[in-house]
């Protein structure tokens, strides 16, 4: 144990979390209790957490009969991980809180701690009868306190990083939320050991990989995870985007326009109210939903920026007058990117979430160039994007400001594009899927047709003739929608030629 490795009482007795766990440790369910970790680490650094608690206990007891205790002084949910390990969850002030617990890895906490990842986190206090103390000791066998003012990330030992390679990728995780440096052995033995990162279960990698993508500034962690060897473990791809150079309209040169698009998602999203201040609100809850655990809108984004051009490499021409060409990139990109969904484990929504972002990403910008932007064409770019369509535009926004810079006249202009192409998605498409002016039922009963491909045809089109303002509501009053007018008054002409245009008697209008 190093010396001088004290902490004061006041310090451990003012943090909500920990006088809730000495309290329930206090009617003799255990024996001993300790406090381990990346918790104690972040008091002692003075950290705040911003998004989440986690903490990490060893008891000397029975962890299921603890853990239930735990649960019910934080009025949470007990989960068996295996028999010596349980997990409490809960929320508190709106913040999600983890507790596991868990026996001892060895006869005493000084050999539990040696078995840990880095010396950092292979720190103790115990808390069942330490805040009862002046002082509360710290039990630190492997100098992780003085790796702690040093700000220096060590592993406890090369061995730790072969019992679980996930601790490859966390060391770069931790860095980067932590502001560390890696010691040059621990580096080393890293870069050394990368290909172990590949027999990780893709779960236990997802959750890293968007903790990591979660850090802002992310792009240090991303060349730090490249630097390691890392990221080729997990995208062996991102090697060719550096053999493609800088190509007009592209200012940079592939690898760093992909990290640079990622700065601008980041500065994108730390200034949303900035860049669209009409759709700030529903855009910040959009993009803070947790698609599924761990995985927000926000960090897809984030994730498509940095590998939206993985096609391009394989894409790549050069026309007869030296221009530069990816042409069907975006398909070029889809298996590549699926895979990857596949080996982190994601789940359905966030798997199809990053498809569409990949194979629609420059559609908005080629609708930006046409000589005309009719409000047909905004709408059926919408239907095709459909839920997709903010996180792609968002990314159109980032993707051109890496290519051309922010202070060019194009980019200028595309912002002011995009802004109403916003509009248009938030005041006049969504009402045309979520309020229309005519339902199936409607006209099931108007047309005496039976559900199906003809019938979805023309709800359609009266969605589309809806959203571009050649149908309102009063419209649709006078032309039968509402009147149920009678089946005769539709001739069977109209009904022949719906496929392409519905056009009632009682009414002229192409939809």
């Amino acid at each position: 144990m190093s010396a001088a490795s004290f902490l004061g009482l006041s310090e451990l007795g003012r943090d909500p979390y920990i006088r809730a766990l000495s309290e329930a440790a206090a009617d003799g369910r255990t024996s001993s209790l300790y406090l381990v970790g990346g918790y104690l680490r972040d008091l002692l650094l003075g950290r705040a957490r911003a998004s989440r608690i986690d903490l990490d206990l060893v008891i000397w007891g029975d962890p299921q009969s603890f853990g239930r205790a735990v649960a019910g002084a934080f009025d949470g949910t007990l989960l068996v991980l295996d028999p010596e390990t349980v997990r409490v969850l809960s929320r508190r002030e709106g913040m999600p809180v983890r507790i596991d617990i868990s026996g001892p890895k060895g006869e005493t906490i000084e050999a539990d701690l040696a078995a840990r990842d880095f010396t950092v986190n292979a720190l103790a206090v115990r808390i069942d009868s330490g805040l009862r103390n002046a002082t509360a000791v710290i039990i630190d066998p492997s100098g992780g306190l003085d790796d702690v003012k040093g700000r220096c990330l060590r592993a406890v030992a090369p061995s730790a990083l072969d019992r679980d390679p996930l601790r490859l990728i966390r060391a770069a995780r931790l860095a980067g939320e932590l502001d560390f440096g890696i010691e040059d052995a621990t580096r080393l033995a890293i870069v050394e050991r990368a290909p172990l990162l590949a027999a990780v279960a893709g779960e236990r990698v997802r959750d890293e990989l968007f903790r990591i993508i979660d850090t802002v500034p992310a792009v240090p962690s991303i060349e730090r995870l490249d630097a390691l060897g890392l990221l080729t473990v997990l995208v062996p791809e991102v090697e060719a985007l550096k053999s493609v150079p800088a190509s007009p309209p592209h200012r940079l040169p592939l690898w760093e326009h992909s990290l640079e698009t990622l700065r601008s998602v980041e500065l994108l999203l730390a200034n949303l109210g900035q860049f669209f201040p009409e759709d700030v609100s529903w855009l910040r809850e959009r993009l803070d939903r947790e698609i599924e655990a761990g995985v927000t809108e926000a960090a897809v984004l984030k994730m498509i920026g940095l590998l939206h051009d993985l096609g391009k490499p394989e894409t790549r021409s050069i026309e007869p007058d030296g221009r530069v060409r990816f042409l069907g990139h975006e398909e070029a990109g889809l298996p590549i990117l699926a895979r990857l969904c596949e080996r982190l484990r994601l789940g359905r929504q966030a798997t199809a979430l990053v498809g569409q972002i990949e194979r629609h990403h420059l559609r908005p910008l080629h609708l930006s160039r046409e000589a005309m932007v009719t409000a047909r064409a905004r709408y059926r770019v919408f239907r095709h994007l459909d839920d997709a369509a903010p996180a792609v535009l968002l990314h159109s926004w980032a993707d051109l400001r890496a290519t051309v810079g922010e202070g060019a006249e194009e980019f200028s202009r595309y912002h002011i594009f995009l802004q109403e192409q916003f509009r248009f998605y938030r005041t006049e498409f969504l009402a045309s899927q979520t309020v229309p002016l005519v339902r199936g039922d409607d006209l099931i009963q108007l047309l005496s047709v039976a559900p199906g491909p003809f019938l979805g045809l023309v709800l359609e089109r009266l969605r589309e003739a809806q959203a571009t303002g050649r149908m309102s509501a009063s419209q649709a009053e006078r032309r039968g929608f509402e009147s149920r007018l009678p089946l005769h008054r539709i001739t069977r002409a109209t009904m022949i030629r719906g496929p392409l245009l519905l056009r009632p008697s009682f009414s002229s209008v192409a939809i």
